[in-house]
């Protein structure tokens, strides 16, 4: 069975905003993440995943 739009929702944000985030995290931390700032960076591989599938347009 093919995927609808509805399998894959609309990210909130977009991939280019999510990797930003992702970026200044690592430039914060310089490198080295907290245990929260690991948290927040498995957060935003989640988020930037989602975006990732919600861009992908399947073959027809």
């Amino acid at each position: 069975m093919s995927p609808t739009p509805d399998d894959h929702p609309v990210p909130e944000r977009s991939l280019a905003e999510i990797n930003a985030d992702i970026r200044r995290l690592f430039a914060r931390a310089e490198g080295r993440l907290s245990d929260a700032e690991r948290i927040r960076h498995a957060t935003l591989l989640g988020e930037w995943a989602s975006a990732i599938r919600a861009s992908v347009v399947p073959a027809a």
